[in-house]
């Protein structure tokens, strides 16, 4: 039975000197604190294949540390405890989009059911994961990784290469790598039983960090399903998922000698979830947050700083000026809902002097789209979106001198809205560059930097990378029910839930 909710509080911030006031309501919690509510609008959630060569002279193989090295110290929980077997998830779960996730739902429930090649663990270090070992050839981009020999499909099938250059083609069978894997890989070719030869696009270290990245996890079609099998030792049950009344669907996940997990996919209010018994929950929202710090039974616990936005702005010239790091505080303090922090140097695009990336010649920007573009699943763009829009008719040196370091080059009145955008749209808007600007989101420690940018640049052909504006950095807490533990933390932010990490 839900708690009852009365009152109302105001939520109030203040746009450098313009004052905005925003209507809330409360409720009560099991001891009688009044907790805020959200506002009444609500959050958004942060919504090639080569021909076989000849095989190199070998090297010795990189020693394969094994999977639990490291995963005490990454834990989420220290202490021992009962596992995790009921997670709540805020945004749309689309099986046709697996293994390759497109928001923070996906990405969470797709670690329990896909795994890569190599694992990087919470401190950066390269862990086997499919593979076994690997070993760099002369040429020192292609490795040769050798799956291991307990390597299977969660129905128990052995993985073989050829599975492993099926999951990455377009057709299963051809030469052409889906697009989100030639991003990051070159060529990949079979060499012998177990091996296989994988040019990346850039290589950085003694280590194929990059073979880490979900993008590239390994999954393969199955008839009648709409889910693709995975490599970990889980699997969506039979039934698939079930629309219930309380949450907009439940999608059950078995697991090999360890208990079931249900995932509540349930857009509403993430503190219903809570009052529904939940063990985790990843969210931003302040007033979840605020909510679950009065229940006895839950403990939040912060995850690192996984995301940074910044601002694209077409036709910005290299000699304008940044913001300070005090104006990105104000921005992280003052507009965006939820946990944030003003963007800290140095920013991994401005420190790759080696990466092969191809400028497109400026073009004329004279009369852009007065419009700033976000993508309206991302709560935290949205609210730095509007809040330039709001900051043309504020008065004030405050608000002047951030809009000249936002706007440079342009006069103020072309942030006269903003627009969220989703899928095609949001990419053909960000690929033509016609408006005002763009507030984005990209991963504060990206696995492969260079192929970050690469795709940045692809997206964005007019984009000169040196023009980025950083604004805020974002991160979500994970809540969890007390007594209860297992799940781990990975090198890029993700989390592995009791057990699921343990390959087949």
């Amino acid at each position: 039975m839900k708690l009852m909710r009365r009152g109302s509080a105001a939520f109030g911030f203040i746009v450098c000197l313009q004052a905005m006031t925003w209507a809330c309501s409360s409720r009560i919690s099991p001891a009688g604190v009044p907790v805020p509510r959200r506002p009444d609008r609500p959050l958004e959630p942060p919504s090639t294949v080569a021909s076989t060569p000849e095989p190199p002279v070998p090297l010795p193989a990189t020693p394969a540390l094994g999977p639990e090295a490291g995963s005490v110290d990454c834990a989420l929980i220290a202490e021992p405890g009962e596992p995790i077997t009921t997670v709540a998830l805020s945004d749309r779960i689309d099986p046709s989009n697996a293994p390759h996730p497109s928001n923070e739902s996906e990405r969470l429930l797709f670690r329990q059911l896909y795994d890569t090649l190599v694992r990087v663990d919470c401190h950066g270090r390269v862990r086997p994961g499919l593979a076994a070992s690997w070993q760099i050839d002369p040429n020192g981009r292609t490795w040769i990784v050798t799956l291991g020999e307990n390597a299977r499909f969660s129905d128990g099938a052995p993985l073989t290469p050829a599975d492993v250059r099926a999951s990455w083609t377009r057709d299963g069978s051809g030469d052409e790598l889906r697009p989100y894997v030639s991003r990051l890989v070159e060529s990949i070719a079979l060499v012998g039983g177990r091996a296989l030869a994988i040019t990346l696009r850039s290589q950085r270290g003694d280590v194929p960090a990059a073979l880490a990245h979900p993008d590239l996890a390994i999954a393969r079609s199955v008839v009648d399903s709409p889910w693709p099998l995975g490599t970990r030792s889980t699997r969506i049950a039979p039934e698939g998922h079930t629309t219930v009344a309380k949450a907009a669907m439940v999608i059950t996940v078995t697991r090999d000698n360890l208990s079931t997990i249900r995932f509540l996919v349930a857009p509403g209010d993430p503190r219903d979830l809570l009052d529904d018994g939940v063990d985790l929950l990843l969210t931003r929202d302040p007033a979840a947050l605020d909510y679950a710090a009065t229940l006895p039974q839950f403990q939040s616990v912060p995850l690192a700083w996984q995301r940074i936005h910044v601002l694209l702005t077409p036709g910005r010239s290299r000699s304008s000026p940044s913001l300070s790091e005090d104006a990105r505080q104000v921005l992280a303090d003052d507009a965006v809902r939820g946990e944030a922090r003003g963007a800290r140097g140095p920013f991994w695009w401005q420190m790759l002097p080696d990466c092969d990336v191809t400028l497109s010649p400026p073009r004329d920007q004279s009369l852009p789209t007065p419009r700033i573009v976000y993508d309206a699943r991302d709560g935290a763009a949205r609210d730095l979106a509007e809040r330039f829009v709001g900051l043309v008719p504020a008065s004030g040196p405050a608000a002047a001198a951030l809009l000249d370091a936002l706007l440079p080059d342009r006069p103020k009145r072309t942030y006269q809205r903003a627009t969220g955008l989703t899928g095609e749209a949001l990419a053909l808007a960000r690929r033509l560059g016609t408006d005002a600007g763009y507030v984005i989101s990209l991963d504060s420690r990206p696995v492969d930097a260079c192929r970050d940018l690469q795709a940045l640049m692809d997206g964005a052909r007019w984009l000169d990378p040196e023009t980025i504006v950083p604004l805020v950095e974002t991160r979500v807490q994970a809540i969890v029910r007390r007594g209860r533990s297992g799940v781990t933390a990975e090198g890029d932010g993700g989390l592995v839930i009791g057990g699921a990490n343990d390959s087949r």
